[in-house]
């Protein structure tokens, strides 16, 4: 960059009146344009400078200043002068407090060269993350510098400061606005939305609990027939009526099973109807665990016979007693048990019971070696109505509500049920309980 020379002597100070006169002119413009180009008329006429370029922020970009007045100097179109180029000679001339000379020559290589040199005036330092008001280059008559052009400086960088600041403030009140308005509205869509949710809840609600009563209604009603259909079967089968042919007995011992089976269907789905209702009650009691693993043992020995695996129960005979409801307690194990017992093929599956003192928690579990869950299956298995396979020609049949069903009384007992398996290699699912259940 040139050397710079320290402004010399000033000359006589200019007339009041003519500085009155900018004063009011620019009290009357809100265009930094027409302040702009006012002041270089006004340093012409009243400063005698044979050059004067007065660069300032650019409307659409505050990022880089843009010629706004000129006088005596060409080839000033398209040009931009960028705040980011800090090591710019103007864009340092814009942190300078006093004005500075520049010899004659090219100052830099986008404005044209100077004749007799140029003084460089920052229009005042702008704040932090503020565009700066601007910069003035002035080429006065000879060496010195009107004190013409340094008053008019500070009053023209002043003035563009205020109307730069009114502007942001004009436009951060319309995007203030702006945001409000999409506030507002954002408000009033979610209120909507909301009030749409809550009444699709209700209906949703509405419609579980008719579902719900349904299911009830019908297991009822279908239970009713059913037992009266199995109690007569089981009198035949006893030869109330008299002793049955083989092939008779055969026909109604299919009857009996089916039959069976089909209530234990309605029973699985009035149970889950009535825990969704809350009217599943409670009946808790003390009891001891070995003798309910027993009993679920004895009831399962049927279906333990003709799976032909090794079934073992390991009942600790020292278990605490539990204070829990005891028919749900032994509904989830027949549960666990028979699953087990339908999804293993060869192997073996055990029952054990431990006792965690820490917690003062009884754990149940029961381990096959069948064909295990994968870990993507492992949630949906928990769900009403699922099953790892739910497919119409799916292997293994059943209604997929016991496990659910399970998780849902365990719940109810302040417990849950755990599973660990993978697929290929078995599954086992512990029940935990507390020793002495909360609810009443």
């Amino acid at each position: 960059m040139s050397s710079i020379a320290a402004l010399t002597s000033p000359l006589p100070a200019p007339s009041p009146e003519a500085r009155l006169a900018f004063s009011e002119l620019l009290l009357g413009c809100d265009e930094a344009r027409t302040c702009v180009e006012a002041a270089v008329a006004w340093l012409v006429r009243n400063a005698q400078v044979e050059q004067v370029l007065c660069l300032a922020p650019d409307e659409s970009d505050s990022h880089c200043l843009v010629p706004l007045a000129s006088s005596g100097m060409t080839g000033l179109e398209g040009f931009v002068l960028a705040l980011h180029e800090s090591r710019h000679p103007l864009v340092e001339a814009l942190q300078w407090a006093t004005p500075r000379w520049i010899p004659p020559g090219p100052f830099v290589p986008e404005l044209p060269p100077s004749r007799s040199g140029l003084f460089t005036l920052s229009l005042g330092r702008a704040p932090p993350g503020a565009p700066p008001p601007g910069l003035l280059l002035v080429a006065p008559g000879g060496t010195e510098l009107s004190p013409d052009v340094t008053w008019l400086a500070t009053h023209l960088g002043a003035h563009l400061t205020r109307l730069y600041k009114g502007r942001q403030l004009t436009r951060l009140e319309a995007a203030s606005s702006e945001l409000a308005a999409r506030v507002n509205a954002a408000t009033e869509e979610l209120a909507t939305q909301n009030e749409l949710l809550r009444r699709q809840a209700i209906q949703l609600e509405q419609a579980s609990a008719a579902k719900s009563q349904f299911l009830a209604n019908m297991s009822h009603e279908l239970r009713t027939p059913l037992n009266a259909i199995l109690g007569y079967t089981n009198m035949l089968l006893q030869g109330v009526n008299g002793e049955l042919p083989a092939p008779q007995r055969r026909s109604l011992s299919r009857i009996d099973s089916n039959g069976r089976h089909l209530l234990e269907i309605i029973n699985e789905i009035l149970d889950i109807t009535r825990i969704e209702a809350g009217r599943m009650p409670l009946h808790l009691s003390e009891f001891r665990l070995p003798e309910l693993i027993q009993e679920v043992m004895s009831e399962l020995d049927p279906i333990i016979v003709r799976s032909k695996l090794s079934v073992n129960a390991t009942v600790d005979p020292h278990l605490p007693a539990i204070h829990s409801d005891r028919q749900k307690v032994k509904q989830i194990v027949v549960n666990l048990l028979s699953n087990a017992l339908k999804f293993t093929h060869e192997g073996s599956i055990q029952v054990k019971t431990s006792y965690e003192v820490a917690t003062t928690t009884l754990h149940i579990s029961v381990k096959d070696t069948g064909i295990g869950i994968d870990p993507v299956h492992q949630e949906k298995i928990w769900d009403d109505f699922q099953q790892v396979d739910s497919s119409p020609t799916r292997a293994y049949g059943g209604t997929g509500l016991g496990l659910s069903i399970c998780r849902r009384l365990a719940t109810m007992l302040d417990g849950r049920v755990g599973l660990e398996s993978s697929l290929g290699r078995g599954s086992t699912f512990t029940l935990y309980l507390p020793r002495c259940a909360r609810r009443t």
